[in-house]
Parts: C-alpha cells; sequence; structure tokens
C-alpha cells in the first residue's frame, strides 16, 4: 500500500485532533525488528529516569498502553 497517502493522512489527523489526547504514538510496523524498536522508544519515555531498557518487555509497553484511560 505504498504511496497512497497514509502517513499524510496520519499527520492532518494528529494536527487537528492532537488535544483529545494524552498520547500519541507512532510505530514503525516495516518489521518486527521496527516494532520492537518502536516499543522499545515508548518505553524509555514513560520509564522513570534512568531506567536501563535492559528490563524492556513489549508486553510490559504494550500493557501500560492498554490500561491508558482518556481524561
Amino acid at each position: 500500500m505504498g504511496g497512497i497517502g497514509k502517513t499524510q493522512i496520519c499527520l492532518k489527523f494528529n494536527d487537528e485532533m492532537a488535544d483529545q489526547f494524552a498520547y500519541v504514538f507512532w510505530i514503525d510496523t516495516t518489521s518486527e525488528d521496527t516494532i520492537v524498536q518502536s516499543l522499545k522508544e515508548i518505553y524509555k519515555k514513560i520509564s522513570t529516569s534512568g531506567t536501563s531498557t535492559s528490563s524492556f518487555s513489549s508486553a510490559t509497553v504494550l500493557n501500560w498502553i492498554s490500561n491508558l484511560k482518556s481524561e
């Protein structure tokens, strides 16, 4: 589905609706490795400062995301 404007649609949606969401995640789904790397980046942001990624697990991040509530 390359070249049909998916990224532009997402960026436009984010611009217009950003005040409706507490978090916006951009996850590269090109491969399993890029998904894991994107989740690691989220983990770094949600973890307390100084937390290393050695304790990272995709399940932890996905669980945190699934427990987010609307504010």
